[in-house]
């Protein structure tokens, strides 16, 4: 295990965007139907095989909301409104 991974073990994860080749991405394809699992699933099982450790691809649920409330930071209040109406919408 390198040096900054032992450093630092309690770290909260960070979700990262990853760009796959269509070559490679249909490789993975391939083997995770051979697997019986997701493409997202054979990719972290390929993580985790390879490096030993939890490997999720997502933060949690309080995570994901943080994300999009500060995604929404920059915005003026009158925007906002007119992208977040159908969520209120929905929640009557």
């Amino acid at each position: 295990m390198s040096p900054r991974a032992t450093a630092h073990p309690q770290e909260s994860p960070i979700a990262r965007t990853i760009r796959i080749p269509a070559a490679l991405r249909k490789k993975i394809a391939t083997d995770a139907e051979r697997c019986g699992r997701s493409f997202e699933g054979q990719v972290i099982a390929l993580l985790r095989r390879h490096y030993g450790e939890d490997v999720d691809i997502a933060p949690g649920p309080a995570g994901i909301l943080a994300l999009a409330v500060a995604s929404l930071a920059d915005i003026p209040a009158s925007d906002r409104d007119l992208l977040t109406r159908k969520l209120e919408e929905r929640e009557r």
